[in-house]
């Protein structure tokens, strides 16, 4: 998709979750969960709002809109860094997403035997 955003923000009431693209956000996501409105906001990195919607086959589909709002973004990262216990975080999207997925990365199990994780896991975690 050409016009694919560089990240995709999903906020719901206790978490954020960070994704490199429509389509894996798609491919995460539960239509019923959708249904449901368990998730509060969809934005890109730059603030764009992203439309969730479902289809009759319960698949999520997510839709770019002409409406923006970085200020929204960056108030819901603000909100997640102060519960996590990081209320100082540097707000900027892209660097917000690299810490998070860092974390993610330094936290994963299992991570031994070093030579195993080296070959599966040769690059790193993902950065945006």
């Amino acid at each position: 998709m050409s016009n694919d955003p560089r990240l995709v923000f999903l906020f719901d009431d206790s978490e954020v979750h960070i994704f490199q693209s429509l389509a894996a956000a798609e491919g995460w996501m539960e239509a019923a969960d959708v249904v449901d409105g368990e998730y509060i906001a969809a934005l890109t990195d730059t603030g764009q709002v992203i439309r969730m919607t479902t289809t009759a086959n319960h698949e999520v589909v997510l839709e770019l809109t002409d409406e923006t709002n970085p200020t929204k973004l960056r108030q819901l990262l603000r909100q997640h860094s102060a519960e996590a216990g990081q209320p100082d975080t540097d707000l900027d999207p892209i660097d917000f997403a690299n810490r998070a997925w860092q974390l993610e990365w330094d936290t994963r199990w299992p991570k031994w035997p070093r030579w195993l994780d080296k070959r599966l896991h040769p690059h790193g975690p993902p950065q945006a």
